[in-house]
């Protein structure tokens, strides 16, 4: 109620109007330019890395043949498999075989920097001296790791990141089966890189540091060889790898690894990564990288507080611009106020002028012709308040001859007293009630219980007049009788009941029923009055506008009058016999509801 009672000002509400519209305009703007923008540059940012993802690839590619190319090479020398071809004929060949072997072994693993070791494990020597502990090794020992299983099946194949039998170092190695010219496994070959080495390979470029961004090395079976990345990003990495069972290795949960090629923007708690994935290299081998997204696009952001920046600044410039615009728009409206605040001083022979905006022109003749319709009702209303004012006295004058017959009426009561003519005596009672009832000191609303009072009177004077049994039933509530109704109302109905109802021939008695209730009908109440006879009924053709209808009629035309023709009569005749009467009436409980509404009518009336 405080909003609606307190008042703004037209140019105030423009202003406000306009710069909030301009508002969302710029806000509109700036975030669809922003996201816009952000988008492209995000998918550029995202395809660029992508394509220095895969050149590291290609690189990692180029590292694995050159540790595999060591790895077969030592597998088809042709000095190690004669070796391994012939029996041993004593220690002393056994240490110059070892001997000839480990030089072997450091020799590859001196022309190629990326490889820090190669060890070799055979069965060969178990029952020889061995003259060292660092490059020969007992394929017992081999047997013991967990990977050996991968190998019983398999020539070759690369052992993802585990640590070295001193288990001071992490290695990621390659393993080749050692065949003699029988075609038996004499042993097996492993090349040693360092884990640090396959990511020393991408570290050439600053945009890679596995040290910040989180990477994984995949190999051709979509096992993880190899990760790192800092601390923190752990658990982002825990989150796309499957847990591995005992005696496997992990490898990303499918909906990752089935990608290739792809990059996207993977959420973890609040944090948001730039995932990628590079396509298979020649090895078939995949890099996968997590970048975190903030430092990434901090350039873009600072990009889009500027775009906000100067909306923020455009807007304030709209504000004068608002200003100006709503006071060219008012003053035509001002110049029409103040019209109208002549005319509440009661001057009518004020008139606006045109404008050249065709709304304000069409308002100055709007008012304009208002103001000659107003001139012209007021004179009208006047000469009707006249007109009534007559009616009115000549109203009074009419009543005196009501009462005088009342009166009247009162001493032929009195007199058929005196001579104990007590049917006359009630007859006259009953008939004065019905004036006093009737005329209710000129008021249209009398309460039902008086209205029920006028309807018994005339009742009972039938009863006398007929000589014949009138049965008369009223069923109607205590609070119902405090509702208020036009007055005569009743009557009519029950008098046409007996005259046209029940002819000579008729051998029941008259049995008329009245009943009342307030009822619900298109979501508004209603007091409905029923009336009932057990008479002949409605005859064919009736019309309630007939010769007999003429009381009907005119309880009609006082309802829809003085109630509104929302409000009415219906008469039908009863399945079992006879007639029935329903009225619909306003609901109007007390003497306030009915003020109100008689107010709200002569509102309505003097409006009309």
């Amino acid at each position: 109620m405080g909003l609606m009672n307190k008042k703004y000002k037209l140019t105030t509400i423009i202003v406000a109007s306009f710069v909030t519209v301009f508002a969302l305009f710029i806000i509109g703007i700036s975030l669809l330019s922003y996201t816009i923008f952000f988008d492209f540059t995000s998918q550029e940012i995202s395809e660029a890395r992508l394509a220095l993802l895969n050149e590291n690839t290609r690189k990692v590619s180029n590292l694995n043949s050159g540790i595999k190319e060591a790895a077969a090479y030592i597998a088809a020398n042709k000095t190690v498999i004669e070796t391994f071809s012939e029996p041993v004929a004593s220690d002393y060949r056994a240490i110059e075989e070892q001997r000839a072997l480990e030089d072997l072994l450091n020799g590859v693993a001196s022309l190629k920097t990326s490889i820090h070791s190669i060890e070799m494990f055979t069965s060969r020597y178990d029952a020889y001296p061995r003259i060292s502990d660092q490059v020969i090794y007992p394929l017992e020992e081999l047997k013991d790791e967990a990977w050996y299983s991968l190998f019983e099946n398999m020539d070759s194949g690369w052992i993802p990141k585990h640590q070295s039998r001193h288990g001071n170092l992490t290695f990621i190695s390659y393993v080749n089966r050692l065949i003699n010219h029988r075609g038996n496994t004499v042993g097996y070959v492993k090349v040693n890189v360092l884990d640090n080495t396959f990511f020393s390979y991408l570290t050439d470029d600053d945009m890679f540091d596995p040290k910040k961004d989180p990477m994984i090395v995949l190999d051709s079976g979509g096992r993880i060889v190899s990760h790192k990345g800092p601390s923190h990003a752990s658990v982002v990495i825990d989150s796309m790898i499957h847990p591995a069972p005992s005696g496997s290795y992990m490898t990303l949960k499918d909906s990752f690894d089935r990608l290739s090629d792809h990059h996207q923007v993977l959420k973890h708690g609040n944090e948001l990564y730039l995932l990628l994935i590079s396509e298979p290299n020649y090895e078939r081998w995949r890099l996968v990288q997590l970048i975190p997204i903030d430092p990434l696009y901090a350039q873009t952001k600072e990009l889009g507080l500027l775009v906000v920046l100067l909306g923020l600044c455009g807007l304030l410039l709209s504000v004068p611009l608002a200003y100006w615009v709503g006071k060219r728009i008012i003053v035509p409206i001002l110049k029409i106020i103040q019209g109208m605040r002549s005319v509440e001083r009661g001057r009518f022979d004020v008139r606006l002028q045109g404008h050249y905006i065709e709304e304000y022109d069409v308002l100055a003749n709007n008012f304009n012709h208002m103001i000659t319709e107003l001139d012209h009702s007021l004179k009208q209303i006047k000469a009707e308040n006249r007109a009534r004012r007559d009616a009115e006295l000549r109203t009074l004058q009419n009543q005196i001859t009501p009462h005088f017959l009342y009166n009247t009426l009162d001493v032929i009561h009195w007199k058929a007293m005196d001579h104990q003519a007590e049917d006359i005596s009630h007859m006259v009672n009953q008939l004065s009630k019905m004036f006093r009832i009737g005329l209710s000191g000129g008021k249209t609303f009398i309460t039902l219980w008086h209205e029920l009072e006028h309807a018994k009177a005339y009742v009972e004077i039938q009863q006398i007049r007929m000589d014949r049994q009138i049965r008369y039933d009223v069923k109607v509530s205590a609070s119902m009788k405090k509702c208020y109704v036009p007055k005569v109302v009743l009557q009519p109905f029950i008098e046409n009941s007996m005259r046209h109802g029940y002819p000579d021939e008729f051998d029941d008695h008259i049995c008329i029923r009245v009943r009342a209730e307030i009822v619900e009908e298109q979501h508004r109440e209603y007091v409905e009055l029923r009336i009932e006879d057990n008479g002949t009924g409605l005859p064919e053709g009736w019309h309630p506008d007939s010769a007999h209808g003429i009381g009907i009629r005119n309880v009609k035309e006082r309802i829809h009058m003085y109630c509104g023709h929302d409000f009415g009569i219906e008469l039908f005749n009863r399945p079992e016999g006879g007639v029935a009467v329903r009225m619909l009436l306003p609901v109007i409980r007390n003497e306030a509801e009915l003020q109100a509404w008689m107010e709200r009518e002569q509102e309505w009336f003097e409006g009309g």
